[in-house]
Protein backbone atom coordinates (compact mmCIF):
# COMPACT_ATOMS: atom_id res chain seq x y z
CA UNK A 1 0.00 0.00 0.00
CA UNK A 2 1.61 3.35 -0.84
CA UNK A 3 2.77 5.60 1.73
CA UNK A 4 0.68 7.77 3.67
CA UNK A 5 1.89 11.80 3.53
CA UNK A 6 0.95 14.88 5.00
CA UNK A 7 -1.63 15.64 2.41
CA UNK A 8 -3.22 12.31 2.45
CA UNK A 9 -4.15 13.60 5.96
CA UNK A 10 -5.71 16.89 4.94
CA UNK A 11 -7.62 15.15 2.40
CA UNK A 12 -8.88 12.51 4.66
CA UNK A 13 -9.81 15.16 7.21
CA UNK A 14 -11.98 16.62 4.57
CA UNK A 15 -13.71 12.77 3.42
CA UNK A 16 -11.63 13.52 -0.05
CA UNK A 17 -10.80 10.58 -1.72
CA UNK A 18 -9.38 11.88 -5.39
CA UNK A 19 -9.62 9.19 -8.17
CA UNK A 20 -6.02 8.72 -9.62
CA UNK A 21 -6.77 5.62 -11.67
CA UNK A 22 -6.45 6.81 -15.25
CA UNK A 23 -8.83 3.68 -16.99
CA UNK A 24 -11.56 4.41 -13.82
CA UNK A 25 -11.15 8.46 -14.52
CA UNK A 26 -11.82 7.42 -18.59
CA UNK A 27 -14.31 4.73 -17.37
CA UNK A 28 -16.17 7.54 -15.79
CA UNK A 29 -15.97 10.75 -18.34
CA UNK A 30 -17.14 7.62 -20.99
CA UNK A 31 -20.43 7.17 -19.11
CA UNK A 32 -20.81 10.90 -19.17
CA UNK A 33 -19.88 10.68 -22.99
CA UNK A 34 -20.28 14.91 -22.71
CA UNK A 35 -20.61 16.68 -26.93
CA UNK A 36 -18.13 18.88 -27.48
CA UNK A 37 -18.74 22.17 -27.06
CA UNK A 38 -21.74 21.41 -24.50
CA UNK A 39 -21.29 22.63 -20.55
CA UNK A 40 -20.24 20.31 -18.12
CA UNK A 41 -19.75 20.98 -14.04
CA UNK A 42 -17.33 19.09 -12.36
CA UNK A 43 -19.18 19.33 -8.80
CA UNK A 44 -15.56 18.91 -5.95
CA UNK A 45 -12.65 18.94 -8.61
CA UNK A 46 -10.49 18.30 -6.25
CA UNK A 47 -7.13 18.03 -8.05
CA UNK A 48 -8.92 18.02 -11.54
CA UNK A 49 -8.47 14.45 -12.99
CA UNK A 50 -11.75 14.36 -14.38
CA UNK A 51 -12.15 18.08 -14.82
CA UNK A 52 -9.04 17.54 -17.06
CA UNK A 53 -10.40 14.17 -19.14
CA UNK A 54 -13.71 16.21 -19.79
CA UNK A 55 -12.24 19.19 -20.87
CA UNK A 56 -9.80 17.17 -23.36
CA UNK A 57 -13.07 15.90 -24.70
CA UNK A 58 -13.50 19.35 -26.40
CA UNK A 59 -16.03 19.90 -23.56
CA UNK A 60 -16.36 23.29 -21.41
CA UNK A 61 -16.08 22.51 -17.82
CA UNK A 62 -17.07 24.50 -14.74
CA UNK A 63 -14.93 22.99 -11.34
CA UNK A 64 -16.65 23.69 -8.49
CA UNK A 65 -14.02 23.19 -5.58
CA UNK A 66 -14.89 24.08 -1.92
CA UNK A 67 -10.93 23.56 -0.71
CA UNK A 68 -8.68 26.85 -1.31
CA UNK A 69 -5.40 24.81 -1.42
CA UNK A 70 -7.16 22.92 -4.60
CA UNK A 71 -8.26 25.46 -6.10
CA UNK A 72 -5.05 27.19 -6.35
CA UNK A 73 -4.39 24.52 -7.94
CA UNK A 74 -6.58 24.01 -10.37
CA UNK A 75 -6.44 27.83 -11.30
CA UNK A 76 -2.61 27.13 -11.52
CA UNK A 77 -3.33 23.99 -14.09
CA UNK A 78 -6.82 24.58 -15.89
CA UNK A 79 -5.02 26.90 -18.82
CA UNK A 80 -3.13 24.32 -20.11
CA UNK A 81 -6.16 21.75 -19.95
CA UNK A 82 -8.75 23.75 -22.27
CA UNK A 83 -11.60 25.81 -21.62
CA UNK A 84 -11.92 25.39 -18.07
CA UNK A 85 -13.65 27.90 -15.74
CA UNK A 86 -12.72 27.30 -12.15
CA UNK A 87 -14.82 28.55 -9.02
CA UNK A 88 -14.68 28.62 -5.29
CA UNK A 89 -17.68 26.82 -4.23
CA UNK A 90 -19.68 24.56 -2.42
CA UNK A 91 -21.03 21.74 -4.10
CA UNK A 92 -24.22 21.57 -2.17
CA UNK A 93 -24.78 25.36 -2.59
CA UNK A 94 -23.22 26.97 -6.28
CA UNK A 95 -25.41 28.25 -7.87
CA UNK A 96 -26.15 25.86 -11.35
CA UNK A 97 -25.86 27.41 -15.24
CA UNK A 98 -28.92 28.89 -16.63
CA UNK A 99 -28.16 27.07 -19.78
CA UNK A 100 -28.57 23.08 -20.15
CA UNK A 101 -25.81 21.04 -18.46
CA UNK A 102 -24.28 17.89 -17.19
CA UNK A 103 -22.05 17.09 -14.15
CA UNK A 104 -20.04 15.17 -13.34
CA UNK A 105 -18.14 14.22 -9.96
CA UNK A 106 -16.43 12.71 -7.41
CA UNK A 107 -17.12 14.65 -4.17
CA UNK A 108 -16.56 13.20 -0.51
CA UNK A 109 -18.57 10.57 0.08
CA UNK A 110 -19.87 12.08 2.94
CA UNK A 111 -22.17 14.48 0.78
CA UNK A 112 -23.39 12.10 -1.61
CA UNK A 113 -26.70 11.47 -1.27
CA UNK A 114 -27.18 15.45 -0.46
CA UNK A 115 -25.82 16.21 -3.92
CA UNK A 116 -27.81 13.77 -5.69
CA UNK A 117 -30.88 14.84 -3.69
CA UNK A 118 -30.14 18.46 -5.13
CA UNK A 119 -29.22 17.81 -8.25
CA UNK A 120 -32.71 16.09 -8.51
CA UNK A 121 -34.46 19.08 -6.98
CA UNK A 122 -32.60 22.07 -8.22
CA UNK A 123 -30.52 21.78 -10.85
CA UNK A 124 -33.51 22.67 -13.70
CA UNK A 125 -31.47 22.91 -16.86
CA UNK A 126 -29.42 19.05 -16.31
CA UNK A 127 -29.20 16.80 -19.25
CA UNK A 128 -26.97 13.94 -17.23
CA UNK A 129 -25.10 13.63 -13.97
CA UNK A 130 -22.49 10.59 -13.45
CA UNK A 131 -21.91 10.25 -9.70
CA UNK A 132 -19.03 8.49 -8.20
CA UNK A 133 -20.90 7.18 -4.62
CA UNK A 134 -19.78 4.70 -2.28
CA UNK A 135 -21.21 1.58 -3.97
CA UNK A 136 -23.43 0.98 -0.93
CA UNK A 137 -25.34 4.37 -1.86
CA UNK A 138 -25.30 3.80 -5.40
CA UNK A 139 -26.98 0.55 -5.25
CA UNK A 140 -29.48 1.98 -2.55
CA UNK A 141 -30.31 5.08 -4.16
CA UNK A 142 -31.07 3.37 -7.82
CA UNK A 143 -32.48 0.23 -6.15
CA UNK A 144 -35.95 -0.95 -5.60
CA UNK A 145 -36.30 1.61 -2.55
CA UNK A 146 -38.34 4.25 -1.79
CA UNK A 147 -35.52 7.00 -2.66
CA UNK A 148 -35.67 5.71 -6.57
CA UNK A 149 -39.27 5.46 -6.39
CA UNK A 150 -40.03 8.47 -5.50
CA UNK A 151 -38.30 10.03 -8.18
CA UNK A 152 -38.48 7.42 -10.94
CA UNK A 153 -41.57 9.18 -12.92
CA UNK A 154 -39.04 12.23 -13.89
CA UNK A 155 -35.59 10.33 -14.02
CA UNK A 156 -34.30 7.22 -14.38
CA UNK A 157 -31.24 6.38 -11.84
CA UNK A 158 -28.82 3.94 -12.75
CA UNK A 159 -25.97 1.93 -10.80
CA UNK A 160 -23.10 0.67 -12.52
CA UNK A 161 -19.41 -0.29 -12.36
CA UNK A 162 -17.45 -1.73 -9.31
CA UNK A 163 -14.65 0.71 -8.70
CA UNK A 164 -11.95 -0.71 -6.35
CA UNK A 165 -10.95 1.11 -3.27
CA UNK A 166 -6.84 1.24 -4.65
CA UNK A 167 -8.18 3.47 -7.55
CA UNK A 168 -8.72 6.76 -5.29
CA UNK A 169 -5.63 8.28 -2.96
CA UNK A 170 -6.06 8.21 -0.28
CA UNK A 171 -7.47 4.63 -0.54
CA UNK A 172 -11.07 4.18 1.30
CA UNK A 173 -11.94 1.85 3.28
CA UNK A 174 -14.77 1.12 0.51
CA UNK A 175 -15.45 0.48 -3.04
CA UNK A 176 -17.22 2.57 -5.22
CA UNK A 177 -19.72 2.99 -8.28
CA UNK A 178 -21.10 5.35 -10.62
CA UNK A 179 -24.44 6.43 -10.17
CA UNK A 180 -26.12 7.58 -13.72
CA UNK A 181 -28.96 10.06 -13.57
CA UNK A 182 -30.97 10.87 -16.59
CA UNK A 183 -34.07 13.27 -16.64
CA UNK A 184 -36.36 11.73 -18.35
CA UNK A 185 -37.12 13.73 -22.33
CA UNK A 186 -40.86 12.49 -21.45
CA UNK A 187 -42.42 12.31 -17.69
CA UNK A 188 -44.01 9.06 -16.23
CA UNK A 189 -46.22 11.68 -14.44
CA UNK A 190 -46.90 15.56 -13.99
CA UNK A 191 -45.12 17.26 -11.36
CA UNK A 192 -48.70 18.27 -9.97
CA UNK A 193 -49.03 14.66 -9.04
CA UNK A 194 -46.37 14.17 -6.83
CA UNK A 195 -48.38 14.92 -3.32
CA UNK A 196 -50.62 12.36 -4.13
CA UNK A 197 -47.99 9.67 -5.54
CA UNK A 198 -46.18 10.81 -2.19
CA UNK A 199 -49.16 9.42 -0.19
CA UNK A 200 -49.06 6.73 -2.41
CA UNK A 201 -45.72 5.73 -1.66
CA UNK A 202 -46.04 6.11 1.97
CA UNK A 203 -48.53 3.46 1.69
CA UNK A 204 -46.29 1.16 -0.20
CA UNK A 205 -43.81 1.07 2.02
CA UNK A 206 -44.82 1.76 5.26
CA UNK A 207 -48.95 0.31 5.03
CA UNK A 208 -49.25 -3.21 6.75
CA UNK A 209 -48.96 -6.12 5.00
CA UNK A 210 -46.28 -7.91 3.47
CA UNK A 211 -47.22 -7.46 -0.38
CA UNK A 212 -47.89 -4.46 -1.96
CA UNK A 213 -51.72 -5.23 -3.02
CA UNK A 214 -52.35 -5.76 0.97
CA UNK A 215 -50.85 -2.76 1.72
CA UNK A 216 -52.63 -0.62 -1.06
CA UNK A 217 -55.85 -2.72 0.15
CA UNK A 218 -56.17 -3.67 -3.54
CA UNK A 219 -56.98 -7.27 -5.51
CA UNK A 220 -53.61 -9.35 -6.36
CA UNK A 221 -55.60 -9.54 -9.80
CA UNK A 222 -55.58 -6.11 -9.87
CA UNK A 223 -51.73 -5.73 -10.06
CA UNK A 224 -51.01 -9.02 -11.75
CA UNK A 225 -53.13 -6.89 -14.68
CA UNK A 226 -50.50 -4.14 -14.72
CA UNK A 227 -47.56 -6.83 -15.45
CA UNK A 228 -46.52 -7.34 -11.36
CA UNK A 229 -46.21 -10.49 -9.79
CA UNK A 230 -49.59 -11.06 -7.57
CA UNK A 231 -47.45 -11.69 -4.30
CA UNK A 232 -44.86 -8.71 -4.82
CA UNK A 233 -43.26 -6.91 -2.22
CA UNK A 234 -42.11 -3.35 -2.23
CA UNK A 235 -38.45 -4.04 -2.68
CA UNK A 236 -38.93 -6.40 -5.65
CA UNK A 237 -40.59 -3.76 -7.79
CA UNK A 238 -38.99 -1.69 -10.13
CA UNK A 239 -38.89 2.05 -9.29
CA UNK A 240 -40.86 2.99 -12.77
CA UNK A 241 -43.33 0.45 -12.37
CA UNK A 242 -45.08 2.31 -9.43
CA UNK A 243 -46.01 5.44 -11.69
CA UNK A 244 -48.17 2.78 -13.72
CA UNK A 245 -49.64 1.41 -10.57
CA UNK A 246 -50.61 4.91 -9.40
CA UNK A 247 -51.98 6.18 -12.69
CA UNK A 248 -54.04 3.11 -12.97
CA UNK A 249 -55.13 3.13 -9.05
CA UNK A 250 -54.90 6.47 -7.94
CA UNK A 251 -54.83 9.26 -10.05
CA UNK A 252 -57.80 7.35 -12.70
CA UNK A 253 -59.99 7.47 -9.81
CA UNK A 254 -59.28 3.51 -8.72
CA UNK A 255 -59.78 2.14 -5.43
CA UNK A 256 -56.97 2.43 -2.92
CA UNK A 257 -55.90 2.67 0.42
CA UNK A 258 -53.04 5.49 0.93
CA UNK A 259 -51.36 6.57 3.74
CA UNK A 260 -51.57 10.61 4.48
CA UNK A 261 -47.60 10.84 2.96
CA UNK A 262 -45.26 13.38 3.39
CA UNK A 263 -45.39 17.04 2.45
Amino acid sequence: MPRRTPRDGRRRALSQNFLHDQQVVADVVATLHPPPSTLVVDLGAGAGALTQAVAARGARVLAVELDPRWVRVLRSRAPAWGDVDVRAGDALRVPFPAEPFSVISNAPYAIGTKLVRRLLTDAHGLTRAVVVLQREAALRLAGGGRFAASWAPWFELRASGRIPARAFRPVPSVESAILTILPRPIPLLSPAAYPGYDRFLTAVFTGRGNTVAQRLGVRPAELAALGLPRDATPGAVDPESYARVFTHLVASGGTCRTGKGSP
